[in-house]
């Protein structure tokens, strides 16, 4: 019996090679795919170091390994749409849109269209599982380690494609495997945001010399009006922000409104952060349509501990939120993800 064809999106890293051991043994014929994002930066050392790694696992595991250039898609999917978030005061999440547009889109479309493989994995720490004939998003088994906020915006159908095999895993079984399988990377340190690390300043200043918008000049103010103390960027901050903002009202300073109509930063203290609701847009339901409203959990920022609320659908995909206890830091641009238990319900972006 010929076996199914599965592309694995392979960094090298402890997870993705797990991952795709894991499938070989379940017998699927898996054939890996390291994505170049950044080829203008001409090959940075970071990058020249996970291609050398992922190649070195396919070999290690004889396995078919293309390494692909996907720099076109990750700009427009992902850097732009942070770079549009920067310029309307608004605080990107580009793993979400990385996940959504490249990881998930992108590399599905190539991975069927070149490898004739019609399924994708990745090292994500997230359960899919089928209910009423649908593939469902379940958070991972580890707490400390679910990834299900940054995969909300994935439809239906492409859930249907995606296999996650280190959902069911805690992080420290899975470096216990990969020790007993010989995978160099095992005791290796977990990487966070290495897709903008690797530029080597902050990646907002990055966005601003590849598109176009400049340091605009502003102020903080307090709730009364007053100027406190002026500021360089609106890029630089978001809501809910203490450090580095070099201003004082007698108490800690928060970032509670961003304004990019006047480059102003409405300045408060910590309990005045807090809201009873907020607005969402292009809300993403799984699994079919939306009830009117329902009672859940929502989560506004990754590792947020979910709060209850109740989620009130509206037209064009809008969604009214209110919360059971008010909730301090709602920050436009960050993505709200509804709950029940452990199922991912639906999802969308803070406005």
């Amino acid at each position: 019996m010929k076996k199914q064809r599965i592309a694995v999106g392979l960094s090298g890293g402890v997870d993705s090679s797990l991952t795709s051991k894991l499938l070989m043994d379940s017998g699927y014929e898996v054939v890996a795919v390291t994505l170049l994002v950044h080829p203008e930066l001409n090959a940075p050392a970071g990058e020249n170091q996970a291609v050398s790694r992922a190649r070195e696992v396919a070999a290690q595991f004889g396995i078919e390994h293309h390494v692909v250039p996907c720099a076109e898609a990750f700009s427009k999917e992902v850097l732009f749409r942070c770079y549009r978030d920067f310029v309307n005061a608004r605080t990107p999440n580009p793993c979400v849109y990385c996940n959504r547009h490249v990881k998930f889109g992108w590399l599905m479309d190539f991975a069927e269209r070149e490898l004739n493989a019609p399924l994708v994995a990745t090292g994500h720490y997230v359960q899919m599982k089928e209910r009423e004939g649908i593939t469902r998003l379940f958070r991972g088994a580890d707490a400390s380690k679910d990834q299900s906020y940054f995969l909300f915006a994935l439809t239906d159908a492409q859930r249907a494609r995606i296999k996650t095999p280190l959902g069911s895993y805690l992080k420290s079984d899975v470096r216990k495997l990969a020790a007993e399988y010989g995978i160099a990377s095992a005791k290796d340190k977990d990487s966070q945001d290495i897709c903008f690390d690797i530029y080597g300043e902050p990646y907002t200043n990055y966005l601003g010399t590849r598109f176009g918008f400049s340091e605009q000049p502003g102020f903080f103010i307090d709730e009364s009006g007053k100027k406190i103390a002026p500021h360089t960027g609106l890029h630089r901050y978001t809501i809910g922000q203490r450090k580095g903002l070099g201003v004082a009202l007698g108490k800690p300073a928060f970032v509670k409104e961003i304004q990019a109509g006047g480059n102003i930063i409405l300045t408060t203290e910590h309990d005045h952060l807090k809201c009873e609701q907020m607005k969402i847009q292009n809300l993403i339901w799984h699994g079919g349509g939306a009830p009117e409203k329902i009672h859940c959990t929502v989560s506004t920022r990754y590792r947020q501990h979910p709060v209850a609320c109740t989620l009130i659908p509206e037209e064009n995909g809008n969604a009214l939120v209110k919360f059971d206890t008010p909730l301090a830091a709602v920050t436009p641009g960050q993505c709200a993800v509804f709950y029940q238990d452990d199922l991912v319900l639906s999802g969308g972006w803070i406005i």
